[in-house]
Parts: structure tokens; sequence; C-alpha cells
């Protein structure tokens, strides 16, 4: 059960812990989470988004490397790659200590620190802190559940139908001009994702979802004539290998 809840702490299907890291912590073992790749409308137009992880180590040393991104018509609005060291703290809750870098507007290099886990109800948990080379200080808050809608009869194990809930919201401790970034909460992200898990290795999904500026950013964007919000449905692909 321990190495479940560890896996699911960190973000991974319960089936990427193989038999040989449950019995030795010295193992070195892999695996690589498509957590989405999906196209579909937004209100601004073609929208296409991707978030990748990659887990490699022992079970109780890991290294993390994570991409995320979004381009809309074509043009890139998000793209950040992160990577950590990463260590489980307890039964339920694992650490992340390291880099990230954004590709957008202009290419920023930030460290990071953060947790990850689960919570009561079995709801995903991610906050990471950030601080920019320009010595801003940044968090951001992930939190999402997957909710089990209904299986086969045949096979408890079997394929499943999931709705997941999901929200992530961005703040800043302080002003990035160059980043047209203002203090307070800056923007965040709503979903809804509805998909059929085959296996834990093949999920096509449905999802719908809102992306708004917030506070003094969503002024300056608005000062600036940029839309602040957009709303979008997509469909897509999670995978695991």
């Amino acid at each position: 059960m321990r190495t479940l809840l560890l896996a699911a702490a960190a973000g991974l299907s319960f089936a990427a812990v193989t038999p040989a890291l449950a019995h030795n912590h010295n193992a070195i073992n892999s695996v690589v989470r498509l957590n989405n790749f999906d196209y579909g409308g937004s209100s601004q137009g073609d929208r296409l988004s991707w978030d990748l992880d990659a887990l490699i180590g022992t079970y109780d040393h890991r290294l993390l490397f994570r991409t995320e991104g979004e381009q809309i018509r074509g043009q890139t609005e998000k793209a950040e790659i992160q990577l950590f060291y990463n260590r489980p703290i307890s039964e339920f809750w694992d650490v992340n200590v390291g880099w990230r870098r954004d590709f957008f507007r202009t290419n920023r290099n930030y460290g990071a620190v953060g947790f990850r886990g689960i919570a009561p109800y079995f709801v995903e948990v991610e906050a990471t802190a950030y601080v920019s080379e320009e010595g801003v200080l940044s968090g951001r808050l992930e939190l999402s559940a997957d909710l089990l809608v209904a299986r086969s009869i045949f096979n408890d194990n079997g394929p499943g139908l999931y709705l997941k809930p999901a929200i992530e919201l961005n703040a800043s401790a302080g002003s990035d001009r160059e980043l047209e970034i203002r203090r307070g909460l800056t923007d965040m992200d709503l979903s809804l994702q509805l998909r059929y898990e085959f296996t834990p290795q093949i999920a096509p999904y449905v999802q719908v979802g809102w992306e708004r500026q917030l506070g003094e950013t969503a002024n300056v964007a608005r000062a600036s004539g940029e839309r602040i919000s957009n709303s979008y449905a997509v469909i897509g692909i999670r995978s695991l290998f």
C-alpha cells in the first residue's frame, strides 16, 4: 500500500511502481507519463497543449523532469521545463527541489521548491514556490481528483470511466514588468476532464476548461488590448510508458 500511495504522490500511475521497486529500494526504475496531449477549439482559436512527466531513480532518490505548454493559433502562449530532485518524506507526500525555465516572452530561470501528494478524499495536491533570476518570488497551487464514474462489470481491474476536476492558481509576491506580471494572484485555470482508461497505458479523453488572468495582471493585459480569458474544449490522450 505504501508503494501505491507514493506512486500517486509522485503524480504517477499505480502501475508505474514495479515489484522490484517495492522490494528493493536501491533498484533503479523509470517511467514516463503523458499527462495530457490534446487539441481542440477555444474562444481565442485552435488550441494545442501538452504536459509530460519523466521519473527515474531509486525508491528514495529520484530525478523528475516535467514539460508543459500551450499554443493558440500556432503561437506559443506558455512553455516551460522543470527538473527536480524528488524524495518521499512520508507515506503520502514527496518533496521537490530544482529548477524551472520558461520559454514565453522571454527565457527566464527559476529556483524551485515544493511538495506533492495526496490529501484526504484522494485529492492530489502540488504546491511549488519559485524565485526567478530577477529575484521575484511566485507560487503555484494545483489541485485535482480522479473520480471513478463506471468500471467494467466483468473485471474490477478492467477499463474504467473517470471524471477529473482540476484547478491551477498562480500568484506573485512582486512585479515582473518584462513578463507583464503584477503582484497578487496572476491567473487561474479550471478544467473538467472525462477519460476512458482502457488500460493505465491508454486513456483517451475529452476536456473543457476556462483560463483567466487575475488582479492587476489582468488589468495590464486588458490595457494592452489582450484578452484576459479563454474557454476551450479539446480531445486528447493520456498515456504511460
